[in-house]
């Protein structure tokens, strides 16, 4: 079991805003980021977009829209608030491949397009000067995605799905941890917090899903930032 890291110090109430959707890509982060976003006049957005993008059949894009549309994000956010990007999460390729036609990826397979997106995050983080968590770093040294019941990711022994996308309860603890501890570090402390993004923020199949009540990284990410 995955232990939430408990703060010491009592922190003022922060605001946190879970703006993950299902499905959604760049373009569709695009589409609502003054509605979603900028609305709420947060102090810091995490943005963590890219897995519909490379694995999404009808959401899909090329490596090349995929870093203008994320280039578009960084320069509409970092106009209006502080902003830490996140690479995304490892897959369990072989549940992706069995259910999507086998021409969407070369020979490398659906991980190797992950790769290639995060290798594009890194790249616009340093472009843009903005603050990285290497989320795809911290998940693959827990284990990475695979089909072992204690897996931090939804498999068919943890969950009864063959899904190898998404993360479990624990793989949501790990990943708000990690948000929680590198938000920490920040000075001044943030008041309002949106987490914006695709399914994975939004937290698909856990409770309080698209809130920050239940599982979801951003509710850990609340509580943490809550509690003592």
């Amino acid at each position: 079991m995955v232990q939430e890291v408990k703060p010491n110090v009592i922190k003022d109430s922060v605001v946190v805003i879970n703006a993950g959707i299902n499905g959604n890509n760049t373009a569709d982060l695009l589409s609502r980021v003054d509605k979603d976003v900028l609305k709420s006049s947060p102090d810091l957005v995490i943005l963590m977009v890219g897995t519909n993008d490379m694995l999404n059949e009808r959401n899909r894009l090329n490596l090349t829209e995929y870093k203008n549309r994320y280039q578009q994000l960084i320069n509409t956010i970092k106009n209006k608030s502080a902003l830490v990007l996140m690479t995304i999460p490892p897959v369990y390729s072989p549940y992706i491949i069995a259910r999507q036609p086998k021409t969407m990826y070369s020979v490398k397979g659906p991980q190797s397009l992950v790769d290639s997106a995060n290798k594009i995050i890194k790249q616009l983080a340093v472009k843009n000067k903005c603050l990285l968590i290497d989320l795809n770093q911290i998940l693959t040294a827990c284990g990475g995605a695979g089909p072992e019941k204690d897996n931090l990711f939804q498999n068919e022994a943890n969950s009864g799905i063959n899904d190898g996308v998404h993360p479990t309860v624990n793989g949501y603890r790990v990943i708000g941890t990690a948000v929680y501890q590198f938000v920490n570090l920040l000075k001044p402390l943030n008041k309002t917090i949106v987490c914006f993004g695709d399914s994975i923020t939004y937290g698909y199949k856990m409770d309080g899903q698209g809130t920050v009540n239940g599982n979801s990284y951003p509710a850990v990410l609340k509580r943490l930032l809550d509690t003592q």
